[in-house]
């Protein structure tokens, strides 16, 4: 996987940190899309991509829901991410329903 991800020449990007271990989930720090391209599914498109690969390597994936300032509402952004196989859920087990997270899936 890599540590950023660019569609869409630029106007769609999103970002990963790793574990320096390699035991540890990946933490998917952030998702935009310029604002005049927004709805067009792009966003969707890159997170397909992130997850589709973190699959392939067996690699589970961990963020926070945070919108942005002019983007998605907080339930809104939350239902986009569950659409995309994340869920309620940390390693650590605490209980703040604004972390989710997604265990690698197998291919259908």
């Amino acid at each position: 996987m890599q540590s950023t991800y660019s569609g869409h020449e630029g106007a769609a990007s999103a970002s990963l940190l790793f574990d320096p271990t390699g035991g540890g989930p990946a933490i998917l720090t952030e998702i935009a899309v310029w604002e005049e391209h927004r709805g067009k599914g792009w966003a969707s498109e890159l997170l397909r991509q992130i997850c589709q690969e973190a699959d392939r390597e067996g690699l589970t994936l961990l963020l926070s829901v945070e919108p942005g300032p002019r983007g998605l509402s907080y339930e809104a952004l939350a239902a986009w991410y569950r659409r995309h196989g994340f869920e309620i859920g940390q390693p650590a087990g605490a209980n703040d329903p604004s972390i989710l997270i997604r265990l690698p899936q197998a291919a259908v």
